[in-house]
């Protein structure tokens, strides 16, 4: 299902669900005016939609900007040899609307089939893990993922490690020849 058919569904069991409140408590009062059930089914709806209690039904790795390794975080995505990443967690509901991500553990793993030796730190919280990049990788790509325990929620990101700017030159000689 396309975000925006989970979005709809989602929107339409909302909205029945606040038509059945109003109704149910319309017909159970006695004292609500014909009409009024309208009114209150439009206020259920307002709240089922500003309601803290949505649930993730997905979550994204969001990465940082990449700095020289040891540096301090900030933000735009180029991981050189050179550079290591932050990746924090963020969570979104079936209607794609960010919600808290949920209180889990997440497990984070970093494949890197080329062994190009990159580091995967995780945070206390397990709620962001930093990638320090190892040597260039040509041939493919680092994975990371990350999969909660309990909610089952998972993402994935693929890295590709690039080499940086010349730092330094070097003279190779040629073959000697006579002159």
């Amino acid at each position: 299902m396309d975000q925006d058919a989970a979005y709809f569904a989602e929107d339409a069991t909302d909205r029945r669900a606040a038509l059945t409140a109003a109704v149910t408590l319309a017909s159970s009062r006695g004292d609500i005016a014909p009409g009024e059930w309208e009114s209150l089914a439009n206020l259920a709806y307002r709240w089922l939609r500003d309601r803290d209690s949505l649930h993730a039904t997905s979550i994204s790795l969001v990465p940082g900007t990449p700095q020289p390794e040891g540096t301090a975080m900030s933000t735009t995505f180029d991981l050189s040899d050179v550079d290591q990443v932050t990746f924090t967690l963020s969570a979104a509901d079936a209607k794609g609307a960010d919600v808290p991500v949920p209180s889990d553990t997440w497990t984070w793993a970093l494949a890197d089939p080329d062994n190009t030796g990159s580091t995967l730190t995780v945070s206390a919280d397990t709620l962001s893990a930093t990638v320090a990049a190892g040597t260039p990788d040509t041939t493919g790509t680092l994975t990371l993922s990350v999969t909660g325990q309990t909610s089952g929620l998972t993402g994935a990101e693929a890295i590709l490690v690039v080499a940086s700017a010349a730092t330094t030159i070097g003279l190779v000689a040629g073959t000697p020849t006579a002159e």
